[in-house]
C-alpha cells in the first residue's frame, strides 16, 4: 500500500477491506504451457472478489525471466455451507507457474527484493540472469523431450499393456479432453471386453478421421451432456473426459449389444454399469 492510501484499521472486517487475500497457495505444472489450462481451470472452479469472475493477473516482466499468473479466487455460493460458511468473501491468492519458473522466481524473489546486505553486485545479477537462461533453455528442452514421447507412443500399434498404457496413447486423438483420464479405466475395460485393445482397433471401430473425429466427439459430449444432467440422477457426462470417445463406441448399436450381453443386469443380478447407463440415454434421445 502506497504512503498516501494508508487506511486505518479499527476492526477485524477493517483488516479484511484492506487485505485481499487471506491464504496463499502454488501451483506448480511440468511446462510452462500449462499454466494457460491451469489458470482457465481455476475461473471455472472458483469465483473472483465480490462474486465476479476470476481475473488472472500474468507476472511476466519484461526484460526479467520472472513468470507466474496471479489469481485472487473466492469460494462460490454454493460452496460457503457447513464449516466454510464463515469464509464469505474472503479471499486467496493462487499462483501458477511451472516447476523450472518456480526455482527461479524463489531465488530471484530472495535476492532481488528481500536483500540481506544491500544491492546485488554486477556478478550476483549475471550469475541471476544466467540462471534465468538455463530455466528458459530447459522449458524448451522439457517440452522436445515430451514431443519425441508423444511422437513415439502414436506410432505405438501394439496392444495396451494396462488402463494407463491406454489413457496415454488414446488421449493424443482427442486433443480437447484435456482430462482423459477420467473414467477411462471403466472405458479401457470395456475396449478389452470388444477386443478393441490396440489404437488402431480403436480408431477402425469409431472410423477415426483427425480432422474431424476430435471435433465431432467434443460436439456428441457437449449435446449429451444436459440431457443426461437433466434426469436429475448422478450419471453425469464430463465433456473433457474419456467420455468423448466412450459416446462415439456407443453410437455403435452392435457394440452396445455386445455390451450388454457381456455386462448383465436386472433384478437379481445388480444395475447396469455406468457405460450402459449413458447408452440407454443416448438410446432415449
Amino acid at each position: 500500500m502506497k504512503a498516501d492510501e494508508h487506511q486505518e484499521i479499527n476492526s477485524v472486517d477493517d483488516v479484511f477491506i484492506v487485505l485481499k487475500d487471506l491464504a496463499g497457495s502454488r501451483i506448480t505444472t511440468y511446462i510452462e504451457s500449462e499454466r494457460v489450462k491451469v489458470v482457465s481451470s481455476l475461473g471455472k472452479r472458483f469465483d473472483g472478489l465480490g462474486g465476479a469472475e476470476v481475473t488472472p493477473d500474468v507476472k511476466d516482466v519484461p526484460g526479467s525471466f520472472y513468470r507466474a499468473t496471479h489469481c485472487i479466487v473466492t469460494l462460490k455460493a454454493e460452496d460457503l455451507i457447513g464449516r466454510y460458511e464463515n469464509l464469505r468473501g474472503l479471499g486467496c491468492e493462487i499462483q501458477v507457474c511451472s516447476l523450472l519458473a518456480h526455482v527461479y522466481n524463489e531465488i530471484e524473489h530472495d535476492l532481488r527484493y528481500k536483500p540481506l546486505s544491500g544491492e546485488l553486485s554486477k556478478q550476483e545479477t549475471g550469475l541471476l540472469d544466467g540462471l534465468g537462461h538455463l530455466v528458459a533453455c530447459g522449458d524448451i528442452v522439457i517440452n522436445q523431450t515430451l514431443n519425441a514421447v508423444a511422437e513415439r507412443q502414436r506410432e505405438n500399434t501394439d496392444q495396451f499393456e494396462d488402463e494407463y498404457d491406454f489413457v496415454t496413447r488414446m488421449r493424443t486423438l482427442f486433443p480437447s479432453a484435456s482430462n482423459f483420464a477420467s473414467n477411462a479405466g471403466q472405458l479401457y475395460e470395456v475396449c478389452t471386453k470388444l477386443d478393441l485393445d490396440s489404437p488402431e482397433k480403436i480408431k477402425t471401430a469409431i472410423q477415426y478421421d483427425e480432422n474431424s473425429t476430435p471435433e465431432v466427439a467434443r460436439q456428441e459430449a457437449i449435446s449429451l451432456a444436459p440431457q443426461v444432467a437433466a434426469d436429475g440422477g448422478q450419471l453425469e457426462i464430463e465433456v473433457e473426459s474419456s467420455d468423448q470417445l466412450l459416446i462415439l463406441l456407443l453410437k455403435d448399436h452392435e457394440l452396445v449389444t455386445k455390451l450388454k450381453g457381456l455386462f448383465p443386469s436386472g433384478r437379481g443380478v445388480g444395475r447396469a454399469p455406468r457405460f450402459l447407463s449413458i447408452a440407454k440415454r443416448m438410446d432415449e434421445g
